[in-house]
């Protein structure tokens, strides 16, 4: 880990950053992304997101949401988009150019109380990451629920 030109926590080769706004959040995001790296899917998704080489930013939602979530915004929606999927709204086809991505989670919000069906906050990563692997591959496709598909 090492502190990037905007002062953001850089992970690994610098793909992946986090937002400096509080050290207790970049502390929880660290320890869910060592987790992921030592798991053999966590292990794999990281390193498919390292060879695409598109950024990812993880930020904390501001404000909170209640209840809690997560979610992952691409940094320009049609090219994170398969090419030729019509985008919401009767928006232009997605062009599959690629793009990176910015995921919004807070580690500290999962596992959710009171929901025994929560994932918990290394199995939300996760999930974000894959979808940032799609974005960065341009293979993503709103219209469908590709989470969890691969790059």
């Amino acid at each position: 880990m090492f502190r990037d030109d905007d002062g953001s926590f850089a992970i690994g080769i610098g793909r992946v950053t986090i937002a400096p706004d509080s050290i207790l959040f970049v502390n929880d995001v660290v320890g869910d992304l060592g987790r992921l790296a030592h798991s053999p899917e966590g292990e794999e998704v990281l390193r498919q997101g390292d060879s695409i080489g598109h950024k990812v930013r993880i930020v904390k939602p501001d404000p909170p949401t209640e209840p809690p979530n997560g979610w992952i915004v691409p940094d320009d929606l049609a090219a994170a988009t398969a090419r030729g999927v019509t985008l919401a709204g009767g928006g232009p086809a997605g062009t599959g150019t690629v793009c990176g991505s910015t995921i919004v989670y807070d580690p500290a919000d999962w596992l959710r109380r009171g929901d025994p069906r929560s994932p918990t906050s290394v199995q939300m990563l996760l999930l974000l990451l894959r979808q940032a692997n799609l974005n960065a591959a341009g293979k993503s496709n709103p219209a469908i629920p590709d989470w969890g598909g691969t790059a």
